[in-house]
């Protein structure tokens, strides 16, 4: 017995699991290039024994039981190391460590079950052995590369992880054959359906679980919060006008892309090809002619879905002039970043100028055509005189986004010209242009910004965490503790109502400490999106019990504006809804404007809201309103579906 222990190939087995320690130790001081050395050498010496003790075993006839089990654990015992290690300098291979170890779990507990059914030890099969190299292979390629690109790593590690998986698939076809004593083929309707369902739920739950976490806010940014600045009696030279009217929103981006001489950002959530979105193209394809600098920020979401394949965007990003990156790419086998998303709309032009707010870049925001529409609002801020103005907040948290390893460049390649209906298609925003001018003159002609506008004595931005996965909930505390040091009044206004206990509570506390507490939503019927139209009417009771004034907006447009005005002295206007997507998962941003003539301007707008709403004092039952006659059967049945999802994934929306 014991010689079947300590053959030669056995001996070469426990000879590569005394050398994972050594790799590891040597990899881990890798930034010295003799150790980095020794950790290959190590590496290379465990890679061969592997190749040969097989080959030694079937040769000279030394294949035994422990044998066929002990090659395996030597095998995953290093590639686990391997992996591991890898995260010094690839942190994405933390996930290629996971499905590994969830993949070899099932391969322990599975293989106890054979013996046990079976009575039989079964040695690694050949499509094991080969995904088994080819993760060897990748890992190495890590391990020898330390300073490989990015984007390349991330894309091997990717490949790697889809080995793994046709890897187990086939395990899994192996041994349901092997316990059931039937072909796959007889059995595969049955298994194909569960494996449907398999990823199916691994997309539903890799997308929700990892935000059930909402974090607390640091004391760190407590303090840093409790330092800031928000009023002041003199002006740093900012002046800031309200944009109200859709129409009157796309003009004025038209205008400032026109008058841009150096560059243009244009950070958005959701940008199509409509319309409103060809004139936007075509005024940023002009723009980049003239040789201004053309930098786009789009959610990686919304550009996948409006973006990829879309001639107009290819056109615009083959322009040398033009470069266009989205936030969080999509990954359908990473869901679990799914629900990270930038929700940031701005515009920044040259050192002077710059729009922020909650509009998108299509017809339902931008522009007077006929359609479905939201109202929204936009601030402008103009800046004259010396002192540094607060475009310089918005400018460095651009860069800081832009520059983060998150936002990955969008199809930057001037091939993109032999795509059919690229050339086409740049010729057609040329077009669209040309005739834009004579359509609309007024916005090409230029502007007194200075008429226009009015004084703000300080303008403040307010930003969440731009990181993946649950962040900490800045915009919404920053928000909470102005509103809190009102002496009068507070009024504010948001689309949607989906808040956590913990959100509850922060109003709540407005409310009680604030004589005067009004905030305006849509109402059930008037809200454009479904799923918070049916939160609303499912938690309008806790709503109520915030304490706050509550009126529901019924003007038969959904009101998409997201603002506040605190004692006639601090106007807010962004991207912020009062609901957990956007406290925990979303990059938001909003401008604490201290000027007392905006707040004057901005109280107007709410107030001829306000007249076409109705205080929510609990008389009407919303939960009637969501399947009452007035109510379409589709959307009786969308309600009825996201209503029993509600109490699960509410977080999510």
């Amino acid at each position: 017995m014991k010689k079947e222990y300590f053959t030669i190939p056995n001996l070469m087995g426990y000879f590569r699991i005394l050398l994972i320690p050594v790799f590891c130790v040597l990899y881990y001081h890798s930034e010295n290039a003799g150790c980095f050395y020794g950790a290959v050498i190590v590496l290379c010496l465990s890679f061969l024994s592997d190749f040969f003790d097989g080959k030694i075993a079937r040769h000279f006839h030394q294949v035994t039981e422990w044998g066929k089990m002990l090659d395996p654990i030597a095998d995953k015992l290093t590639q686990a190391a391997l992996a591991i290690m890898c995260t010094v300098h690839f942190p994405a291979t933390i996930w290629l460590f996971l499905l590994f170890a969830a993949k070899e779990i099932y391969m322990g507990l599975m293989g106890l079950l054979v013996i046990r059914k079976k009575n039989q030890v079964f040695g690694a099969k050949r499509f094991g052995k080969i995904g088994t190299a080819g993760l060897d292979f990748g890992i190495l390629a890590l391990i020898l590369f330390p300073g490989m690109p990015l984007l390349v790593s991330n894309l091997l590690i990717l490949v790697l992880m889809i080995l793994m998986v046709v890897t187990w698939i086939l395990y899994l076809r192996f041994h349901i054959e092997l316990l059931t004593n039937k072909t796959f083929g007889k059995i595969k309707k049955r298994y194909k359906a569960v494996g449907v369902a398999g990823v199916f739920l691994y997309l539903i739950l890799g997308a929700a679980l990892p935000y059930l976490n909402q974090p607390k806010v640091s004391e760190e940014y407590k303090k840093e919060f409790a330092n800031k600045v928000f009023a002041s009696e003199n002006s740093a030279g900012d002046r800031v006008m309200l944009i109200e009217d859709n129409g009157e929103a796309l003009a004025e981006r038209i205008r400032m892309f026109e008058h841009a001489k150096q560059s243009i950002v244009l950070s958005t959530f959701d940008f199509h090809s409509d319309i409103s979105g060809k004139k936007m193209l075509a005024a940023l394809w002009a723009a980049a002619e003239r040789g201004v600098k053309v930098k786009i920020l789009a959610d990686g979401c919304n550009s996948w879905l409006r973006m990829t394949g879309n001639a107009y965007f290819y056109a615009l990003a083959s322009h040398e002039n033009v470069t266009i990156k989205t936030y969080n790419p999509v990954n359908p086998l990473l869901p679990f970043r799914a629900m990270s998303r930038m929700h940031d709309k701005y515009v920044i032009v040259d050192d002077s100028l710059y729009l922020l707010g909650g509009r998108n870049v299509y017809d339902s925001f931008l522009g007077v055509q006929e359609g479905p529409k939201n109202y929204d609002r936009d601030v402008l801020v103009y800046h004259e005189g010396e002192k540094e103005g607060s475009i310089y907040q918005v400018k460095a948290y651009f860069e800081a986004i832009w520059n983060d390893s998150l936002c990955k460049a969008w199809n930057d390649n001037h091939l993109l010209w032999l795509i059919p209906g690229v050339k086409r298609a740049a010729q057609e925003l040329e077009k669209q242009y040309i005739s834009m001018k004579k359509q609309e003159p007024g916005w090409f002609q230029n502007i007194s910004y200075q008429e226009k506008t009015v004084v703000a004595n300080r303008i403040t931005l307010l930003s969440n965490p731009t990181c993946l996965y649950s962040k900490e909930p800045q915009v919404f505390y920053g928000l909470c503790e102005l509103m809190k040091q009102a002496k009068k009044e507070v009024i504010w206004h948001t689309p949607y109502i989906i808040n956590n206990d913990y959100m509850y509570g922060e109003i709540a506390k407005i409310a009680k400490e604030v004589p005067e507490f009004t905030v305006m939503t849509n109402s059930v019927k008037n809200n454009g999106n479904p799923f918070g139209s049916v939160d609303y009417a499912l938690h309008k009771d806790e709503v109520l019990k915030m304490g706050a004034k509550v009126l529901e907006y019924h003007g038969g447009v959904s009101y998409h504006g997201k603002s506040a005005v605190i004692d006639d002295r601090l106007a807010i206007v962004g991207s912020f809804n009062m609901d957990m997507k956007s406290a925990y998962q979303d990059t938001e941003l909003m401008l604490v404007i201290d000027s007392r003539p905006l707040c004057e301007i901005l109280k107007k707008s709410f107030t001829s809201y306000q007249e076409e709403a109705d205080a929510a004092d609990g008389t009407v039952d919303s939960k009637e309103e969501l399947f009452d006659d007035t109510t379409g059967a589709l959307k009786k049945v969308s309600n009825y579906v996201i209503s029993k999802l509600n109490p699960y994934l509410r977080y999510l929306f």
